[in-house]
């Protein structure tokens, strides 16, 4: 669900009631019983869940973890109560997945201020998924229909972006990007695009010369592997011939030099989607959104988007591993029967 006190809830509740997305999946929501009945006012009835099993019926449940003041999960207003209880909705949801209850995990936007505030000093979810699953190397995907970027480099000053890229990196960047197109979006041949940092592409060292000592050195590395892949690419033309239809997918850099191009495309539909996870994990966008918080003015699309694309790259690591849902127990133990 996110921030409870961001547009986590509202955006939760109208995602689900889509009917799009019940079809998909069975959907249950971890998060703040007080801001999902403040924000629901009567839209969507689901059951409280809180057994060992996913349910054995119905579209939508809720797992409430916390159930806060009005005052501490006040819509627009960022606290310490938010923050902790972020936390407890991300490492339930990952203790689910990896107990075999649910399948997958979408997420809502958190406020990384709260979290840090509440003594969890993580920079986003990426780097807290990453710990709460062991995993050493993550990278952040931004899908959407018409262009995917990954990041080498995601959460930083851009005054120390250039220090924190290596050949190494950028070259598991692309090999991660490469193995998520092919296993989880049948993509057999990816090609790819490695973007330039400097202007140009540097201008052969006149203008930088991370591209000849770092990057290019970095994508020949991934050609002798056998990967279609291509750069350093000056930023300024890369995305051009991307969304053409040259590449499956671009390796950015940084933050900035990735998601500007894509939310110009993707601002409202796409997706967030952390690699290298055992888990599969998708997110929104987006920010908590606080201006907006509580008006009931958010917009879902993102929100649903995610859950879909979760419930899609499930349903593909399902067929692979030939267990289908067989792991998760459904219908061994009675329910509850209490409604919100």
């Amino acid at each position: 669900m996110g921030d409870p006190a961001g547009i986590g809830p509202e955006i939760a509740i109208e995602a689900v009631r889509d009917p799009a997305v019940v079809k998909k999946c069975r959907v249950l929501i971890i998060g703040d019983r007080t801001a999902l009945e403040r924000t629901n006012r009567g839209k969507l009835r689901f059951p409280v869940w809180d057994a060992d099993t996913f349910p054995a019926s119905g579209d939508v449940w809720l797992h409430p973890l916390t159930a806060l003041s009005d005052r501490a999960c006040l819509p627009g207003r960022s606290s310490k109560a938010c923050g902790k209880a972020c936390y407890l909705y991300i490492r339930r949801a990952v203790e689910l997945i990896q107990t075999g209850v649910v399948d997958a995990m979408a997420t809502a936007p958190i406020s990384k201020k709260n979290l840090q505030q509440a003594g969890y000093v993580y920079p986003g979810h990426t780097e807290l998924l990453a710990e709460l699953t062991g995993t050493p190397e993550v990278r952040m995907m931004l899908w959407g229909r018409r262009l995917r970027v990954v990041l080498v480099t995601v959460h930083l000053p851009l005054a120390e972006v250039m220090g924190a890229l290596t050949r190494r990196s950028i070259r598991l960047t692309v090999e991660m990007t490469h193995r998520s197109l092919v296993e989880w979006f049948g993509i057999s041949a990816p090609r790819l695009a490695v973007a330039a940092l400097n202007p140009h592409g540097g201008e052969d060292g006149i203008f930088g010369r991370e591209e000849t000592q770092v990057i290019r050195p970095a994508v020949q590395d991934c050609r002798r592997k056998g990967l279609d892949v291509t750069g350093p690419v000056p930023s300024d033309s890369l995305f051009h011939h991307a969304v053409g239809g040259r590449y499956d997918a671009v390796v950015c850099m940084y933050h900035d030099q990735g998601l500007g191009p894509f939310k110009l495309l993707h601002f409202s539909n796409g997706v967030n989607l952390t690699l290298g996870l055992p888990i599969v994990r998708t997110s929104v966008d987006h920010g908590t959104a606080y201006d907006i918080a509580g008006k009931g003015i958010a917009d879902s699309t993102s929100m649903k988007e995610a859950i879909l694309l979760a419930a899609r790259l499930a349903r593909t690591r399902g067929r692979k591993s030939e267990v289908g849902d067989q792991k998760s127990g459904i219908g061994q133990h009675p329910l509850p029967s209490a409604d919100i």
